[in-house]
């Protein structure tokens, strides 16, 4: 925090006078094992229906239906390429944090915990059966940090069977496994007697 301060006054005033566990990684909760603090998939899907916002609600709702249907289908396709078990993205940054972690020093202390030193004689607990680190990366993220591929490394681990379920080729195919069939133009159907939008 005088770190923060020193940079900027205002901003650590602010912080300091909201609630830590709205802005601090350290009081997150690790049940959602994400590590994005932004709101990018909803700017991500608004810019996506930009254009069918401002369309009567059922022309809307048709347009949303397209983008979802081609959505899916390109998403299926995409993973009939994956080389991995694992999103490409999370295996780069498994390979990276590989070679992070090689300056790390796990010791062994038994019952799948290690003491693992990382760089600047910083000491981190790790508990490769919890798949938890005291830096809490590995918890927030569900990817082992540095800390946690140097013990598991140290372990002969393969670290795939260690990244949580959400990152593996398996759920993503049952995420999108589900189609979103075309449907007749509005001429084809079924006329009510109820009073029109």
């Amino acid at each position: 925090m005088e770190k923060m301060r020193s940079e900027s006054v205002a901003v650590y005033e602010w912080l300091v006078d909201k609630d830590h566990v709205h802005w601090s990684k350290a009081y997150f909760k690790d049940t959602a094992v994400y590590d994005m603090l932004c709101n990018n998939m909803c700017e991500a899907f608004n810019k996506a229906i930009l254009q069918a916002r401002d369309k009567p609600v059922i022309t809307l709702m048709e347009m949303i239906r397209n983008y979802l249907m081609k959505r899916l289908v390109r998403k299926r396709a995409e993973m009939e390429k994956w080389n991995h078990d694992i999103r490409s993205n999370v295996f780069k940054v498994i390979e990276r944090l590989k070679l992070e972690s090689s300056i790390c020093h796990p010791k062994y202390s038994g019952n799948f915990h290690y003491q693992v030193r990382g760089p600047g004689d910083d000491q981190h607990i790790v508990d490769i059966d919890k798949k938890t680190c005291a830096c809490n990366r590995w918890q927030l993220t569900g990817i082992p940090c540095i800390h946690g591929i140097s013990a598991l490394l140290s372990s002969n681990c393969d670290l795939i069977d260690y990244i949580h379920n959400k990152y593996k080729k398996d759920n993503f195919i049952k995420a999108y496994a589900p189609v979103i069939y075309g449907i007749n133009g509005s001429r084809m159907w079924s006329k009510t007697n109820d009073n029109p939008l």
